[in-house]
């Protein structure tokens, strides 16, 4: 045989015999839950090349395997990877079917929040949301809520890189409410509000396991403020996933001079036998979006502030003048003196001594200070506290001086010294000529004749003189154009005050300095008064051709420029002539009868000047002329078109004349913003450095099935700007924290948490960027639930009840709410000490006492300090805790002399104090011969007690007003699974919140009471206010996978704490200020016996009742749309009740086909008793005049009767009476009369409107191919305003009537790489919350988001966010949101 021959078939039995022992695997791939095969699933023994495609009846095949151990890996769009170890054997055929889980698609997700149970989405009977961890991976974001904003029918709303908020289905605001949420069930909003402060959650996106949305009401099951929806943040369990990872972003904003933004995320869990144990935290610092809002610029510009630290530099600047004993400022203290300048020299310069008098009771200069001094340049001597004596030469001594005490117990502190030198007029003294009318620090340059001329039409002004003063001189300037109005005002993007001076609608325009005459005034020819004409002199009849319009001549026989009539006289003979011997009177004094001047008689009717002209007809018909000026004479006009070009040309009046130009402010080089806008030592112009530190600890055991328990803490840390209604807020250090704990047994669920608030260092606390007040927070909201779960049936049939109490325990010291009584040092209770002082002048005009405000009257017989007490018990209301014994009934002293009394020492026995005669221990000297026990602290009688009898009465525990919040409710729902197609749903929740019902009483609100349950009372007879929210709900499964339902629910908001308790500062309007406060109580106005209301009198300082008959109510308005409304009466206004709304819901979801799932919810929605935003509470009383006045003269006039009946006469005289109230006020209704108490108006809360809505979400979910996929959510509201039936105009939603989302992810299969393109588009809306109100415009948001991982233990993340960088604002109040790069890389181990 040929040797090539048998080569060959040597090889060919050799391969034959390999094929023969080669193997096969076959099978189908099949859908797990249904047993359908699925076509064209990809199936491959993984690390090989050999692999198969299912066909139509879900059959694959691969041939000829080694035998050996593999890993069957199958892949299938819209199913779960699956990979099942086998072994294959040597010539076999190995079957193997494979069951793909549909969980790619959101079906197959548990979820807990819609039936407060684990369940299936698709089971699940509401519209909910998940987004997964796996998603929340995937993408680098600077916040949770970037997850979220793409959600179907969640209003998400971003005011900067941590801050943000949300809501659903509208109903938007900065304080809103209407959506719980919920960390592993837990409440998290601050205690104090009940808003949801998402930046202060101390939760990582590292540690969430999943976020849980539930759209539509579910008050049935959660209760109070599951008004529109729940969101559940749910964190992952120690014991289910363990290891570490960190992640560590930077990042970048699309804006100029910005700090990179820096983040650092870890989490850490591990399991130690049945106990598990993590630790996540978050480390965040930046810069914010930097913006301004209007009210912070006027905040904290000088020019409606004045510039506060004139008034602490201890020159005199103006203002009352100093006292002339002052020492001047001299060229050599300019150098001795931080910020001194050159100018200051020749002014008084205060040194903390006074030139006679001074405060009674102050210390004295001594020679010891005198020789301590002498070495010093300027002979200063610095005190103990730090205050500074300047000149402290021999011919001081004896003299007062400064020493930062009240020495004589009147609340001021070191009056009388330095007279007229940084007194309050000061801080307007700034040395510029603001106004630009060649004067500087005029009259109307100062306080509020100042701030009158912003706003004002007034464009002349009126003559007025301005008095100047000076060490040296007094002199007077007089103001020809005294207080010209500037016009309305606003403020550029750069910040800078502009105005419309010219009114033509136009800010700081180029009017007045374009050489053209753009008001119309410019004439050929002008008159006297530079009045345009286009004619050289007024038309007239020349009767006598003389060229003019003339008189009838006479002879001015005595030259006085005048024609003088003949002298009065007594005709006796009555022959209508002057005979001599008659009485006369003589006029000009020469003794004899003068008769009248002679003239020419044109007319001959004996009659001069009825320019008749010849005509001798007798009566007036002479020489006409038109008048076309008005001033009663014929004028000639004078040429104005100087270069003859017949237009406008500079130089000509009528061309750039002032009354063209927009006014500007000089700020004379200073600085235009003022960092501190109350003067309290704390900047609170807007910063935008952020911060924020947070960390979650977590313990868990679970020894079996059964028994499971978790105790988990909380803490953040922030320091960012956030919104509300009344300003934006600086954050400075806020700090909150949770503490939680959780057991389940068997069917048993049982959770307590704890939230705290503290709103930061009192040094520097969280603090208002408009006006500077400062906020006090150390509230707290304690829970207790219990949960059980019961099955039947085979799960058939299940039933959850459970029990929710909330305690809510706010303290805002009066900065938030109205809780001050505590601690504001006054009595609220009449029970204050005797003699106590109970007026003082408020300085500051912040309705507070502070230290070192003047005490202007006492409780006495004579109303002053020295007086007797008028009552012997204690019982002053508004009694200030001055520290003294006022009553007399303190022995906190130590008796030196043994006479019992508090005195001193009388060394001398002169029967009179004088200094350096020792004073009494506890004992004060007040100046003469006055001594009081005062409170220092020192047990000073040994006693064992501490400044006992002083002040009593005052801030005492029975007037602790810090309220306490109890809520109380009982649920239940049952899910019954009619046949495994129908299940029918009922929960209803009863809940009882002890402001609206008094089923309960809980017995915790006054002083020492305690929290036990067991000191409530119940009173089923006192049934009104409970909260019923029931919910029925039907759903349909015609197979797997598709869900159909229909629910009908309703569900309330309780009013909050705002709303019932706030009380803050929030604006001016006039000379008013104004303070929001909440409707605890209701809204109730003293009246006089006839039932007219108080008001507080602004001319007599004092309140009386409102006369009707000459005065009416008007109620600026806090709706820019409406500039406010007129009233005749006053009505008391009831506490606000709940929210509520009824709702039915139509919902599907379920798969489209294998590839794609989607959801469509419609809903529609009745809402009633709306608790209003803040309106008007209290009316402004004016003159009745400005709405009765005929404005434009054409005889109809509108009354107060007319528009009580909705009837407006004269709608033009109706607009303009709103640009005359200002100019006629009387003063401003009262609710206190507090003697002593100028009250504010007041805006606040009422119930109000019902609105019926409509809307739809839905959303799609398609599996491209095997990387590809595709979401698509969208949300369309079918109103976007409502009808107010208290302003009689339409209030936005806050929130656009269409809504869409979408995300592109790309998965490769080869590469460890993955992509997705987010999109989110948001119609335009009007917004309107507190004082902030306006458009936002629509907009459309791109972000892109890259991940790679390089290894296991390494990942990175590229986050485009806003690609296109579209500027946009989605809250107004809010910063214009930019583009923003985010890296972020994670490594696990």
């Amino acid at each position: 045989m040929n040797p090539l021959r048998k080569i060959i078939i040597t090889l060919f039995i050799i391969s034959g015999s390999s094929f023969a022992q080669n193997s096969t695997i076959t099978g189908k791939v099949l859908d797990k839950t249904d047993g359908s095969p699925l076509m064209g699933a990809n199936v491959v023994l993984e690390g090989t090349a050999q692999g198969a495609a299912s066909s139509t009846d879900g059959q694959y095949t691969i041939f000829q395997v080694d035998p050996g151990e593999y890993t069957l890996m199958v892949t299938y769009i819209g199913y779960e990877n699956l990979k099942i170890d086998l072994v294959v054997e040597v010539g076999k055929t190995l079957t193997q079917d494979l069951e793909l889980i549909p969980e790619t698609i959101q079906m197959e997700t548990y979820v807990v929040t819609a039936s407060r149970r684990r369940e299936r989405v698709e089971d699940a009977p509401a519209a909910i949301s998940v987004i997964s961890k796996k998603e929340i991976r995937r993408e680098s974001n600077t916040n949770l809520g970037d997850y979220l904003k793409g959600t179907k029918g969640i209003d998400f709303t971003q005011s900067g890189i941590d801050s943000y908020n949300m809501t659903a289905r509208g109903f938007n605001s900065s304080f809103s409410s209407r959506l719980l949420t919920l960390t592993d069930g837990r409440m998290a909003n601050v205690p104090s509000l009940r808003l949801t402060a998402y930046n202060v959650i101390p939760v990582s996106f590292e540690d969430v396991e999943q976020i849980e949305v539930v759209l539509g009401p579910a008050s049935a099951l959660y209760g109070p403020n599951a008004h529109s929806g729940v969101l559940n943040i749910v964190t992952s369990s120690p014991i289910r996933t363990q290891g570490t990872s960190i992640n560590i972003q930077g990042g970048l904003l699309s804006q100029t001079d910005t700090d990179l933004l820096k983040k650092l995320t870890f989490r850490t869990a591990h399991k130690f036998g049945d106990f598990g144990f993590k630790v996540s935290g978050v480390a965040l610092a930046g810069q914010d979006w930097t913006h301004y809002n209007e009210d912070e610029y006027e905040g904290h510009d000088p020019v409606f502030i004045g510039r506060p630290n004139l008034k602490h530099d201890r020159i005199d600047r103006g203002g009352q003048l100093g006292e002339s004993g002052s020492p001047r400022f001299t060229q050599e203290m300019v150098g001795a003196v931080e910020g001194a300048k050159e100018s200051w020299i020749g002014n008084y310069w205060g040194d903390y001594i006074a030139a006679s008098g001074g405060e009674a009771g102050s210390p004295l200069i001594t020679q010891e200070m005198v020789d301590e001094a002498i070495n010093d340049e300027f002979n200063r001597y610095i005190l103990e506290n730090g205050i500074v004596l300047w000149f402290v030469t021999e011919d001081q001594i004896g003299k007062v001086y400064a020493d930062g005490i009240d020495n004589n117990g009147d609340g001021a502190i070191d009056e009388g010294i330095d007279l007229g030198i940084d007194d309050e007029p000061e801080a307007w003294y700034d040395g510029v000529d603001n106004d630009r009318d060649g004067l500087i620090d005029e009259a109307d340059e100062i306080g509020s004749a100042w701030l009158d001329r912003f706003g004002s039409s007034i464009i002349t002004g009126d003559p007025y003189l301005s008095v100047f003063s000076s060490p040296d001189s007094v002199w007077s300037v007089m103001d020809s154009t005294h207080k010209f109005g500037f016009g309305e005002y606003k403020y550029d993007s750069e910040g800078n005050i502009v105005f419309d001076t010219n009114q033509n609608g136009i800010y700081d325009d180029d009017w007045g300095s374009n050489g053209l005459d753009d008001d119309g005034d410019w004439g050929l020819y002008i008159d006297a008064n530079n009045k345009p004409w286009d004619v050289p002199e007024e038309d007239f009849e020349d009767f006598d051709g003389n060229g003019f319009p003339s008189s009838e001549i006479f002879f001015d026989s005595n030259d006085n420029g005048i024609w003088d009539d003949s002298e009065p006289f007594i005709d006796s003979n009555e022959n209508g002539s002057y005979d001599s011997g008659e009485p006369f009177t003589d006029l000009n004094g020469d003794g004899s009868y003068t008769n009248a001047e002679l003239f020419a008689d044109f007319g001959l009717d004996l009659t001069r000047n009825t320019n008749d002209y010849g005509e001798g007809n007798g009566t007036w018909d002479g020489e006409s002329y038109t008048d076309l000026n008005g001033n009663g004479q014929w004028d000639q006009f004078e040429f104005n078109d100087l270069d003859e070009n017949g237009k406008p040309s500079i130089g000509e009046i009528g061309v750039d004349e002032k009354d063209e130009k927009d006014f500007s402010i000089d700020y004379g080089g200073l600085p235009h913003i003022y960092p501190d806008a109350n003067d309290d030592g704390i900047d609170d112009f807007p910063e935008f450095k952020v911060r924020n530190y947070r960390y979650d600890l977590r313990l868990d055991w679970e020894p079996n099935s059964d028994l499971t328990m978790s105790l988990s803490h909380g803490y953040a840390w922030a320091r960012n700007i956030n919104i509300t209604g009344i300003a934006r807020y600086l954050a400075d250090g806020w700090i909150y924290r949770y503490y939680q704990a959780k057991a389940r047994y068997k069917n048993f669920f049982l959770q307590t948490y704890l939230n705290t608030s503290y709103s930061g260092d009192p040094e520097r606390p969280t603090r208002n960027l408009a006006t500077g007040s400062l906020i006090y927070d150390r509230s707290k909201k304690f829970s207790a639930q219990l949960q059980n779960v019961n099955e039947w049936k085979n799960g058939d049939l299940r039933f959850v009840w459970g029990i929710d109490y909330f305690l809510t325990l706010p303290d805002t010291r009066g900065t938030i709410l109205s809780d001050k009584n505590f601690s504001d040092k006054r009595d609220n209770n009449s029970t204050g000490e005797s003699g106590s002082p109970y007026i003082f002048y408020d300085k500051n005009d912040n309705t507070w006492y502070d230290t070192g405000e003047n005490y202007t009257r006492w409780a006495t017989e004579n109303g002053t300090a020295i007086g007797t007490p008028t009552d012997s018990t204690d019982s002053v209301l508004g009694a200030i805790a001055d520290g003294f014994d006022n009553d007399g009934d303190s022995d906190d002293f130590k008796d030196l002399n043994g006479n019992g009394l508090p005195d001193y020492v009388d060394a001398d026995g002169s029967g009179k104090f004088e200094l350096g005669e020792t004073v009494e221990p506890g004992v004060q000297w007040l100046g003469e011969q006055r001594f009081l026990v005062y409170a220092d602290g020192k047990d000073n009688d040994g006693d064992g007690k501490i400044d006992e009898n002083i002040d009593e009465g005052i801030d005492e525990a029975a007037e602790d007003n810090r309220y306490t919040v109890n809520e109380l409710g009982a649920y239940y729902q049952v899910n019954w699974k009619l046949n495994p197609k129908w299940e029918f749903i009922q929960a209803t929740r009863f809940d009882i919140h002890d402001r609206l019902t008094n089923l309960i009483e809980f017995n915790n609100q006054g002083y020492g009471m305690g929290y036990s349950p067991f000191d409530w009372d119940l009173d089923f007879d006192q049934t009104d206010g409970i909260q019923i929210s029931p919910k029925i709900g039907l759903v349909y499964r015609p197979k797997e996978n598709q869900n159909f339902r229909l629910t009908w629910a309703t569900a309330f908001n309780t009013p909050s704490n705002q709303a019932l308790f706030l009380d803050i500062f929030v604006t001016r309007v006039s000379i008013f200020k104004v303070y929001a406060r909440g409707a605890d109580g209701g809204y109730v106005f003293p009246k006089d016996s006839v039932g007219n209301p108080y008001y507080y009198s602004t001319k007599e300082f004092n309140y009386q009742p409102v006369d009707t008959s000459e005065s009416i109510f008007f109620y600026p308005s806090t709706d820019p749309k409406i500039p406010g409304f007129f009233g005749q009466t006053v009505t008391d206004l009831p506490e606000i009740k709940a929210e509520t709304v009824k709702s039915w819901e139509f919902g599907w979801k379920g798969r489209l086909n294998s590839r794609v799932f989607g959801t469509l919810d419609l809903y529609t929605s009745h809402y009633s008793s709306f608790v209003s935003p803040v309106t008007f509470i209290t009316p402004i009383v004016i003159e009745k005049s400005v709405l009765e006045t005929d404005y434009d003269g054409d005889s109809l006039i509108n009354t107060i009767y007319d528009l009580e009946n909705d009837n407006i006469i004269d709608k033009d005289d109706y607009d303009e009476a709103f640009n005359h109230w200002r100019g006629s006020i009387q003063g401003v209704t009262a609710m206190d009369t507090i003697p002593g108490y100028t009250p504010p108006v007041v805006v606040g809360y009422i119930n109000y409107g019902e609105v019926d809505m409509w809307g739809l979400d839905a959303s799609i979910t398609a599996i491209l191919n095997l990387e590809w996929s595709l979401d698509l959510t969208y949300s369309h509201l079918g109103m976007t305003e409502f009808y107010n039936p208290i302003t009689k105009a339409k209030d936005p939603i806050n929130a656009p009537r269409h809504k869409a989302g979408m995300k592109l992810q790309f998965n490769p299969r080869k590469t460890p790489f993955t992509a997705s393109l987010n999109a989110r588009y948001v119609d335009g809306f009007k917004w309107s919350s507190g004082i902030y109100f306006g458009n936002i415009n629509p907009y459309t948001i791109f972000d892109l988001h890259l991940g790679y991982e390089f290894n296991q233990y390494l990942k990175g993340n590229f986050t485009i966010s806003n690609v296109l960088n579209h500027r946009h604002t989605e809250i107004i109040g809010g910063p214009s949101l930019g583009r923003v790069l985010l890296l972020r890389l994670q490594t696990r181990f």
